[in-house]
């Protein structure tokens, strides 16, 4: 801009950052894959929700379609058969995939995280094995790290995998694993030890269902239901040690920045469902007419309806920053943690609020209300509680950890 100087340059630049404002071709790809949602995706949500999870026949279909848009591999440069898109544009399609359906929201991200967990391996075999077949969703794949006693301290894990000749032999459960009873894939988190009597350290293992079996138990909750979510468990199960994804002593440096992506991941995940709801609630209030006029003129109604928007665009600025400093190299542990902790507690709020515009029609199963409440209250647990986002920010802020 003529006439401005450095300085003012660099603020303006800034500026602009925190609008996260999207360029032409993000803008374009926004539009294309609200399109493909509006046709394709929001009309079987509720049909497929009531089914519970899904089957691995289903979400092979539903991946296939989602292709085109970069949800498979989406970070995976073009160069190797990705769609190679920015983790900004990754919250842009999520945003609106969760918006239209949370449960295959869930099954796309984990796979793709997944298969990002195995681009950045430095074991060629393992990528040239299995990256062809997970980027053309001809197989799913999925993230092991929680287990019954270690979920927001992963430190802590106790499946082991304990070299014997050529192979691994694991034993262990893992807990709340998205995608666990449809995946072909494991990217397995767990302590790699050399023999029974080394004490060991945590790296990266992949179980291929097909020559590792394993037991896979689905657990039904409350909300995002057909999100196919399991109890993993090993029984001297026998793994290749050529599928060592991170060697001991490396894993744990990759689960955390895997963990820190994916409180971004769950938090755009929320601003896509508190979206919907809040649209759902404008629609409502503009329809609903009450002593003669729309709902929408009371006043009370419009404050609900202030708040939402407020609270929504909140979110949406703290989730894109922290998208835009992992494009931008950063860890961000503070800024994930915490567009994740606002997120989550901010789409039950939103959905809360919607639920209330529709009265008692929000009950009710015609109403999607009712179901973005239930998948907005999972997410103030999933990839850490809020109260470990909040001991993670205030230990970026202090230097000083409540943990350890």
């Amino acid at each position: 801009m003529p006439g401005l100087t450095k300085p003012e340059k660099l603020i303006i630049d800034e500026v602009n950052k925190l609008n996260f404002k999207f360029t032409k071709e993000q803008k374009m790809l926004q539009s294309a894959v609200q399109e493909y949602m509006k046709d394709k995706i929001t009309p079987i949500a509720a049909e497929y929700d009531q089914k519970g999870a899904m089957s691995k026949k289903d979400a092979l279909k539903f991946l296939k379609g989602l292709i085109p848009f970069g949800y498979i591999g989406t970070l995976v440069p073009e160069k190797d058969g990705g769609p190679g898109l920015s983790h900004v544009e990754w919250g842009i399609i999520f945003k609106e995939l969760r918006k239209a359906y949370g449960s295959l929201g869930g099954i796309t991200g984990i796979t793709s995280s997944a298969i990002t967990a195995i681009y950045n391996s430095e074991n060629q075999m393992l990528k040239k094995k299995c990256l062809p077949d997970l980027l053309k969703a001809k197989k799913i794949a999925c993230l092991a790290i929680t287990e019954p006693d270690a979920g927001s301290d992963p430190s802590g894990m106790s499946t082991r995998a304990v070299l014997n000749k050529d192979h691994y032999i694991i034993n262990g459960t893992k807990m709340w694993i998205s995608n666990g009873t449809i995946a072909d894939y494991v990217v397995l988190t767990a302590v790699i030890a050399s023999d029974e009597n080394d004490e060991g350290a945590i790296g990266q293992i992949l179980v291929e269902k097909d020559m590792s079996p394993f037991k896979a138990s689905e657990i039904h909750k409350i909300g995002v239901r057909s999100f196919p979510t399991s109890e993993l468990v090993f029984t001297d199960c026998k793994v290749p040690a050529e599928n060592i994804v991170w060697p001991a002593g490396q894993g744990f440096k990759h689960t955390q920045k895997s963990l820190t992506f994916a409180r971004c991941n769950a938090a755009i995940a929320a601003v896509g469902i508190a979206e919907a709801a809040l649209e759902a609630a404008i629609a409502h209030a503009k329809k609903r007419v009450q002593f003669g006029k729309q709902i929408g003129k009371f006043q009370m109604v419009q404050q609900l309806i202030a708040e939402m928007a407020m609270e929504v665009d909140a979110a949406e600025l703290l989730s894109f920053r922290a998208l835009s400093l992992l494009d931008e190299g950063e860890l961000c542990r503070k800024e994930s943690s915490m567009a994740k902790a606002y997120s989550s507690e901010m789409a039950v709020r939103v959905t809360s609020k919607a639920l209330q515009v529709h009265g008692a029609y929000g009950l009710a199963e015609e109403y999607p209300l009712e179901r973005y409440f239930r998948d907005a209250r999972c997410f103030t647990f999933l990839d850490g509680t809020t109260q470990i986002q909040q001991l993670i920010i205030a230990r970026e802020i202090l230097g000083l950890s409540a943990i350890r």
